[in-house]
């Protein structure tokens, strides 16, 4: 199982996503994030990539989340969801372009299918725990269960 983390970023109204040029979910935008390194925690995984995807640093790292997914082209993903603040402003890298989206017009066409049912929960200030079934990049099913922390 590939463990990763997925990191939001909300600020005045607005949410900052990544387009992936290359890699795992390249054409779509998400929030920034990656797989997690030997001996390296969900938390410290979430401020590097932060580093090396938007030359930024994150602070105010706080858990939102846990999914699984399975069989997305083939492998089976464990996703630590972050909310985060920023400092500094996000730069293109040669993996992403960030870009900042208001909350009202958040691409979810252009992001994975699952997006449109955990991010919600993230952007109103939940916790979560979701299971997603895959084959391919087509999602078949899932369970999501959410709670106020």
């Amino acid at each position: 199982m590939i463990k990763a983390v997925i990191v939001h970023i909300i600020r005045d109204g607005r949410i900052l996503l990544h387009y992936k040029k290359r890699g795992h979910g390249k054409g779509k935008w998400n929030g920034l994030g990656g797989k997690l390194e030997r001996n390296e925690s969900p938390e410290e995984c979430a401020m590097r990539e932060a580093r090396e995807e938007m030359g930024a640093s994150i602070t105010q790292v706080e858990r939102a989340g846990i999914i699984n997914f399975y069989d997305v082209n083939g492998e089976d993903w464990l996703v630590y969801v972050f909310r985060a603040s920023i400092e500094g402003e996000p730069q293109e890298s040669d993996e992403s372009i960030p870009k900042w989206f208001p909350l009202n017009s958040i691409p979810y066409e252009e992001m994975w299918e699952d997006d449109k049912y955990w991010l919600p929960v993230v952007l109103n200030g939940l916790k979560f725990e979701a299971e997603f079934w895959f084959d391919g990049e087509i999602m078949q099913k899932f369970s999501l269960n959410a709670w106020k922390n």
